[in-house]
């Protein structure tokens, strides 16, 4: 009996000791990874990042989270452009356009990504000088890569001439996509996917299983696979510098792909990237956006992106590409509502009444914030005062971004106020957007305005709790 009860406190002890040590492992692990700008959120099955304490936030460095947006794979997303190698947004318009947010968040996803991934060493980069049809025959002998490509890594970088195509053929897929600059009578199917280039000779900078994807809807792939590469076209046609799987090169060429349609497409009187696509507010189809419109918070977004460029150019033509991306938020209506008539608000879906307004949060806080990326390289006086005037609007209007009814959970808009319509809840994703840009400008503000920088820690705290 004794050895009974003796064997049975041996095992007691040894549960306890096990127990004891698995929370010295959580303890240790957790203070390890207390270093990393950011926290893991599971919220309902989704993964979301939110900031830490260590987070430290640079106008020439990482985006918020952006690192880890694939702006790409979004189901907004139609597909990506023939000649910048942007993405099209579906938002609003079934056949497709071009997006100034969206494009600017793709920029800056793949900068953001770029800081990330500056010291991870990457494997497998297959690279062909030179690509030509066969003297005798019009296409090319295929070219094989001896090893399996997952398809995640099929970062593709190339320069084509025109009147010819580049074939991929993915063998355990059964899928030949192809990249062309002539046309090619044949339509995509479910084995043949053909991308119409534009604008040749030029580079090529795309991701082939986003160009799968966006082309084949709902297919099961195979994740990785072998593939053979060939040209075909006209005797001088050629293709040059083919890398496959550099996704620091793929990164760094979005976002100068992303930097060069903002650059040649800004309205140079106004400063505004503007969009032509009408739309109107909910059911209330007496509340028009403003044709074409001009939002904050694609300007804010997009004046960050420029910053970054400018960072690494110090090009005065960069520079007054962000002073006019600014322009519209400072000195004129087109982007600007007033709360009450009194707070001014930067909207990212301005009204065609200047009396009337969603208020945004999300929107506005961006364009905030792209403000004071500018003010960081560009101190003008009437920056610091755009940016005191929203403070003072923040320090008003935080309380009514409060749900009424769901504890601490954050509205999207204050369209139940100003234009009576329901309460427009904040989704998730919105809920912990809201939060992270709380705590950005919280950090950004601690040494010079502490009781705005403890006002928006409050409410990244409150609105934390809700999910805690």
């Amino acid at each position: 009996m004794r050895c009974y009860f003796r064997r049975l406190i041996y095992l007691l002890l040894l549960v306890v000791s096990l127990v004891i040590l698995y929370q010295l492992y959580i303890i240790i692990h957790k203070s390890i990874n207390s270093q990393s700008p950011f926290i893991i959120i599971h919220l309902k099955n989704r993964t979301y990042r939110i900031l830490s304490s260590s987070f430290k936030y640079n106008s020439h460095e990482s985006y918020l989270n952006f690192a880890y947006f694939n702006v790409e794979q979004r189901s907004r997303v139609l597909y990506i452009d023939y000649l910048y190698d942007i993405p099209v947004s579906s938002q609003w318009q079934s056949s497709g356009h071009l997006y100034p947010i969206q494009i600017a968040q793709f920029g800056l996803s793949h900068w953001s990504r770029l800081k990330l991934n500056s010291k991870t060493k990457q494997n497998h980069i297959h690279r062909f000088e030179r690509i030509q049809p066969s003297k005798n025959d019009y296409c090319s002998s295929w070219y094989i890569i001896k090893n399996k490509i997952f398809l995640s890594d099929t970062f593709i970088h190339f320069t084509i001439s025109s009147n010819c195509s580049l074939h991929f053929q993915f063998l355990n897929n059964n899928i030949e996509l192809i990249y062309s600059t002539m046309i090619i009578n044949d339509l995509t199917s479910s084995t043949k996917i053909i991308i119409p280039l534009q604008g040749f000779p030029r580079q090529v900078n795309r991701h082939m299983l986003i160009d799968i994807e966006k082309s084949i809807q709902k297919i099961l792939l195979i994740k990785n696979d072998f593939i053979q590469i060939r040209i075909c076209g006209e005797p001088n046609s050629f293709i040059n510098q083919l890398i496959i799987g550099n996704q620091t090169l793929y990164s760094q060429q979005a976002f100068y792909s992303a930097t060069r349609w903002l650059l040649n497409t800004q309205d140079f009187k106004t400063g505004c990237w503007f969009i032509h696509v009408k739309r109107n507010y909910g059911n209330h189809h007496q509340y028009h956006l403003r044709m074409p419109w001009c939002s904050a918070m694609a300007q804010g977004q997009a004046a960050s992106l420029l910053v970054r460029l400018y960072s690494l150019t110090k090009d005065i033509q960069h520079l007054l590409a962000i002073r006019r991306a600014i322009q519209p938020l400072w000195s004129s209506n087109m982007t600007r509502a007033y709360f009450n008539n009194r707070f001014l608000w930067l909207e990212e879906y301005p009204l065609e009444s200047h009396g009337k307004g969603l208020f945004v949060l999300n929107g506005c806080l961006y364009a905030l914030l792209g403000t004071i990326d500018v003010y960081t390289i560009d101190p003008q006086p009437y920056l610091l005062e755009l940016i005191n005037e929203i403070i003072i609007s923040l320090h008003h209007m935080l309380p009514y971004y409060i749900h009424p009814t769901i504890s601490n959970w954050s509205l999207y808009d204050l369209s139940h106020i100003t234009m009576k319509s329901k309460i427009n809840t904040a989704s998730d994703s919105y809920h912990l957007v809201h939060i992270i840009l709380l705590q950005c400008l919280s950090q950004l503000f601690k040494k010079t305005n502490f009781s705005t920088s403890q006002l928006f820690d409050l409410y990244a705290r409150r609105f934390i709790s809700a999910i805690s």
